[in-house]
């Protein structure tokens, strides 16, 4: 088979298996018996299939993978520096459904973060595409504003479903602009170092867990959780 109609069947195997069992997750979310079976897989299904997606984009391409190990370091000592100080984000603790933690901070949760800014960015550099002049810094600042956008359904799930818990009633301002500034630094190393992600699954991605936030943010509102 050519290779590539292999790798389009390949992605769309993927995609159909990550629709598939993220609509599963909303339903098992809303319902008595299946939801602290959906609580408990919750790291898991975030490693695994944020695992799958990362190596369909990759290619294991050295420089992209250099780039997601950095990334990675960074997001996750942000983290630790946040959790700590109250500094960056403001005033929050992580709790115990993202799963095993190293310095107070879930490990699945530097890779969380290398998914989401993938996602965005590679939306962002498509956008910015016939961009000729600071063509780094507008992907960089939509990749930023996206991802701190992201993270608007993700608080709500994330408090309610013990992801992490603030010391306020709610997530103060200075997070969204965290997230922005965290998201918009590490897509400007990307885009200068001219990088290339593999086809559209991180796209679906994005999208994918967008939709699932937004689908756990109904159930919550209408107290089904």
């Amino acid at each position: 088979m050519n290779p590539a109609i292999r790798n389009f069947l390949n992605d769309k195997l993927l995609l159909l298996v990550l629709y598939t069992i993220y609509t599963l997750g909303v339903i098992g979310h809303a319902v008595d018996i299946t939801f602290p079976y959906m609580i408990a897989l919750t790291p898991y299904v975030l490693l695994l299939f944020g695992g799958l997606v990362l190596i369909r984009t990759t290619g294991f391409d050295t420089r992209l993978l250099l780039w997601c190990f950095a990334t990675y370091t960074f997001t996750f000592a942000v983290e630790v520096i946040g959790v700590h100080s109250g500094i960056l984000f403001g005033e929050y603790q992580y709790g115990n459904t993202l799963g095993a933690k190293l310095f107070g901070v879930p490990l699945v949760i530097g890779l969380y973060w290398v998914i989401i800014v993938l996602g965005a960015m590679t939306i962002a550099r498509r956008l910015c595409a016939r961009v000729k002049r600071g063509y780094s810094l507008c992907c960089a600042f939509l990749a930023g504003l996206f991802t701190a956008i992201f993270d608007i359904p993700l608080e709500i799930v994330a408090v309610n479903l013990d992801y992490w818990q603030w010391t306020t009633s709610a997530a103060p301002l200075q997070n969204y602009v965290a997230w922005f500034v965290v998201a918009f630094l590490v897509t400007l190393v990307y885009c200068r170092a001219k990088i290339q992600t593999k086809g559209t699954v991180i796209i679906h991605y994005y999208f994918i867990q967008v939709l699932f936030l937004t689908g756990l943010d109904i159930l919550i509102f209408m107290n089904l959780i």
